[in-house]
C-alpha cells in the first residue's frame, strides 16, 4: 500500500512539474531567466523558501539494525524551511532581522529548529531547538534485550540585551533536555540475568543570567545558573521469566522497581580578560558548582532463587542522597616579548568532594518445597547504613614558547606538570552505631610529566608542513592505577599548487600504554597497551565556479591489548584480549552547474573494515573485531522552472553488511522529489 501511495504521489509531482515547465516556456524563458525582487512587507524585505516532497524506500534486509542506523520512512515530506525579514537601514518595529529556518519536520529522525531575531543595539535573541527520534535493536549486543525506542528533546535559548554595549550587556538562557519513550533491559538476580521493561523518562531545565562589562582595562564577564534534573523510570515484568541461564532455577514470577532521582546543580563562573600594553595578555576564569542528589528505591519480587527456594516476598527500600561541590580556576598569562617570541604559561586548579551515604532496609521470606511438603525458612532482614567521602585536588601548569626563526618556519616547545591527590574514607556503622565525625581514609598522590615540540615550515610557496609531538604521562581522575604512558604524533602537508587545486594530507599516531601489576604472588603486568595510526588524504579541485571535484581516503589501523583474567570449566586462566580495526575509507564528491537552470551534485561513500582478518582466537588469547563494510552513493539534480520555483530529484543507496552469523545485513533505496517554493528570492539564487 506504501509502495502504491509514493508511486502516485511521485506521478502527481512529475505532472505538476511538466505543467509548471510547459507554463513557463509559453511565458517566455528569458525572463524567467531573470531573479525575482524580494518581497516588502513595510519596512522589510522578505526572502523565504520551502521545500516540500515525497520520499520512497524500497528496503531489504535486517529492519532493526537500519532503525538503529539511519530510521529514514517514506511517505510526504517538509524537507526544509526558510525565513527572513530584513529592515533597511534598521528601521524595524519589534526586530531588524528575524530568521528562521528547518529542516527534517515532515517526518524524519532528525528535526532542527532555528530562530535569530535582532533589535539593533536593543537585544539579539538566539533559539535551537532538536528533536531525534533514537531507536537501538541489536541482535550482536545483550542477546538483544537492551532495546530503545525513545524521543530525544534538546533545546537552548539565549537572550542578550544590549548586544552592541561596550561598557555592560546582559545574558538570559533555557535549555531543556528531554528523553522519554518505551526501552528495556535486564536485572540480575540469583545468578542470571531477566530482561525487564524500563519505559524512559528523563528531563533537565537549566536557567542561566548573567552580565559583561568593561571595567577599566578588564573584560569581565559574570554567569549564574540553575539545573535541576530528574528521572523516574521505572523497571517491571510483564510476564513470568525463567532468565537467560538455562542450568540454574532461578525465576521471576513479578518485579517492579522505582527509582525516582532528583538533582540540582548552582553554577557560577566569573572570567576577566585583557591586554597591557599589548605586550602581555592576562585571562582567568573561575568556575564553582555544588551539586546535589536524592533517591530512593522501592523494587519488590516474588519468584525462585538459585538454590531453588520460593521467594515470596522480596523487597528493597534504599534512601541515598550525594554533594558534589566543585571549584576549578585557571590563569592564562601570554608575552609578546618580541616580534617573534611568544611565551605562554597556565595554571589550572580543579578541586571537588563527594559526600554520600545510603539506608538499606530488604525483607526476605522464603518457603522451600520438600518431600514432607512446603516448609517456611527463617525470614532475612537487613538494615545498614553505609557512607563514603571523595576529595580531588588537582594543580596543572603549562608552560609554552614559540619562536618564528624565518618567516617560513616557527616552532614551539612545552612542559606540562599535574599535581593530583585524592583522599577516600568509606564507613558501614551498624544499626546503633553512631556515625564518627572522622572515617579511616586512604590516600594517593601522582604527579605526571608531558612534554610537546612543534614546528611549522613552508617549504615552498604553495606547500605548507605542521608537525606536533607530545610525549609523557597521564592520569585518571577516579581509577587508582599507574599512569598512562602516551605518545602522540601529527603530521599534516598542505600543497596547492593552484589557486583551484588543494591537496591535503595527514598522519597521526597515538601510542597508550597502561601499565599495572597485578597482586599476585610473584606480581605480573596486568595492563592495557592501544596503538592507532590514522593516514588522511583529501583531493579538492574547483576549476570554475560551475564545476568542482573532491575525494579522500582515510586508513585507521587500530590495535589493542589487555592483560585479562577469566575462568574455563572453573579454573583460572590468565591470557589477553585484542582487538582489532583496520578500517578503509573512501569518498568522491562532484558538483556541476550544467545550465543557469539545472544543477548536479553526486557523492559516493565507503567505509571497509576488516577487523581481525584471519587471526584466530587461541586458549589463552581471545581475538575481536567488527568486521564491516557500509556504502553510501547518493545524486542529486535541481532544475529551476521558475524564478520561484525549483524542482529537485534525489536518490540515496545504503547498503551494509557485516561479517557475523546474526547477518545483520540491509539494503535501502531512498528516492525523493520536491518541490521549493520562493517568496522574495534572493539575487544570486
Amino acid at each position: 500500500m506504501k509502495s502504491k501511495l509514493t508511486g502516485f504521489l511521485l506521478s502527481g509531482l512529475i505532472l505538476i512539474l511538466a505543467t509548471v515547465a510547459e507554463a513557463q516556456d509559453s511565458n517566455g524563458g528569458d525572463k524567467a531567466q531573470k531573479t525575482a525582487e524580494s518581497a516588502q512587507v513595510g519596512p522589510y524585505t522578505v526572502n523565504s523558501s520551502i521545500e516540500i516532497g515525497v520520499r520512497g524506500r524500497v528496503f531489504d534486509g535486517d529492519i532493526d539494525k537500519y532503525r538503529s542506523d539511519l530510521n529514514y520512512t517514506s511517505g510526504f515530506r517538509v524537507f526544509d524551511t526558510s525565513f527572513l525579514m530584513k529592515a533597511a537601514g534598521n528601521d524595524g518595529f519589534l526586530f531588524d532581522t528575524l530568521m528562521v529556518s528547518s529542516f527534517g519536520w515532515g517526518g524524519d529522525p532528525n528535526k532542527y529548529l532555528r530562530v535569530n531575531a535582532e533589535k539593533t543595539k536593543w537585544y539579539r535573541f538566539d533559539a535551537n531547538y532538536r528533536r531525534l527520534d533514537y531507536y537501538n535493536s541489536l541482535t550482536n549486543h545483550a542477546l538483544n534485550q537492551h532495546i530503545s525506542d525513545t524521543e530525544f528533546r534538546q533545546g537552548d535559548f539565549d537572550l542578550v540585551v544590549l548586544p552592541q554595549n561596550e561598557r555592560i550587556k546582559f545574558n538570559l538562557g533555557y535549555s531543556l533536555n528531554r528523553n522519554s519513550g518505551p526501552t528495556f533491559t535486564t536485572y540480575d538476580y540469583a545468578r542470571d540475568e531477566f530482561p525487564v521493561l524500563a519505559p524512559t523518562r528523563f528531563e533537565a531545565n537549566e536557567y542561566r543570567v548573567g552580565v559583561d562589562a568593561r571595567v577599566w582595562v578588564f573584560d569581565l564577564s559574570f554567569q549564574q545558573g540553575w539545573r535541576f534534573f530528574k528521572e523516574d523510570t521505572t523497571y517491571s515484568i510483564d510476564v513470568p521469566q525463567v532468565g537467560n541461564n538455562p542450568l540454574n532455577t532461578s525465576a521471576l514470577n513479578t518485579f517492579h522497581r522505582e527509582l525516582p532521582t532528583r538533582g540540582t546543580t548552582p553554577f557560577t563562573r566569573l572570567s576577566a580578560h585583557t591586554m597591557l600594553a599589548k605586550k602581555v595578555d592576562f585571562t582567568g576564569r573561575f568556575i564553582y558548582t555544588s551539586s546535589e542528589t536524592e533517591y530512593t528505591l522501592f523494587e519488590t519480587l516474588t519468584g525462585r532463587d538459585f538454590s531453588g527456594n520460593n521467594v515470596v516476598l522480596d523487597s528493597f527500600i534504599i534512601n541515598g542522597q550525594a554533594k558534589r561541590p566543585n571549584a576549578l580556576g585557571d590563569v592564562g598569562v601570554t608575552v609578546f616579548a618580541t616580534d617573534k617570541l611568544r611565551i605562554s604559561d597556565t595554571f589550572r586548579i580543579n578541586t571537588f568532594r563527594i559526600n554520600g551515604g545510603q539506608n538499606l532496609l530488604e525483607a526476605l521470606l522464603r518457603t522451600r518445597t520438600t518431600a514432607a511438603g512446603t516448609v517456611t525458612l527463617p525470614p532475612v532482614f537487613v538494615d545498614n547504613r553505609s557512607f563514603r567521602t571523595t576529595k580531588y585536588r588537582q594543580a596543572v601548569n603549562l608552560f609554552e614558547v614559540d619562536y618564528a626563526f624565518h618567516p617560513r618556519f616557527s616552532a614551539h616547545f612545552g612542559h606540562r606538570y599535574s599535581d593530583r591527590r585524592i583522599e577516600l574514607a568509606a564507613f558501614n556503622p551498624t544499626t546503633a552505631e553512631p556515625v564518627p565525625g572522622e572515617f579511616e581514609r586512604e590516600e594517593f598522590d601522582n604527579r605526571t610529566n608531558a612534554y610537546i615540540f612543534g614546528f611549522r615550515a613552508k617549504p615552498l610557496k604553495l606547500w605548507s608542513v605542521y608537525f606536533d609531538m607530545e610525549k609523557g604521562e597521564a592520569d585518571n581522575v577516579f581509577t587508582r592505577v599507574a599512569n598512562y604512558d602516551y605518545t602522540n604524533f601529527r603530521v599534516r602537508s598542505i600543497f596547492r599548487p593552484t589557486s583551484r587545486l588543494s591537496i591535503n594530507t595527514s598522519l597521526v599516531t597515538r601510542d597508550n600504554t597502561n601499565p599495572a601489576m597485578t597482586e599476585d604472588t610473584p606480581p605480573r603486568e596486568f595492563g592495557a597497551d592501544i596503538n592507532t595510526r590514522i593516514f588522511t588524504s583529501t583531493v579538492d579541485w574547483t576549476p570554475t565556479g560551475k564545476y568542482s571535484f573532491g575525494g579522500g581516503y582515510t586508513y585507521t589501523h587500530l590495535t589493542s591489548e589487555a592483560a585479562i583474567i577469566f575462568f574455563t570449566a572453573g579454573v583460572r586462566t590468565e591470557g589477553f584480549s585484542r582487538y582489532f580495526v583496520r578500517d578503509h575509507f573512501f569518498f568522491l564528491s562532484t558538483y556541476i552547474e550544467f545550465h543557469p537552470r539545472a544543477k548536479f551534485y553526486g557523492a559516493y561513500r565507503i567505509h571497509r573494515d576488516t577487523g581481525q582478518s584471519d587471526r584466530l582466537s587461541e586458549p589463552t588469547v581471545l581475538i575481536a573485531s567488527y568486521p564491516q563494510q557500509f556504502q553510501s552513493p547518493e545524486m542529486k539534480l535541481s532544475v529551476r522552472l521558475h524564478n520561484r520555483l525549483d524542482w529537485i530529484a534525489g536518490y540515496q543507496y545504503f547498503d551494509f553488511k557485516e561479517r557475523f552469523i546474526n547477518l545483520q545485513h540491509y539494503r535501502a533505496h531512498l528516492p525523493y522529489t520536491s518541490l521549493r517554493f520562493y517568496f522574495g528570492r534572493p539575487d544570486g539564487q
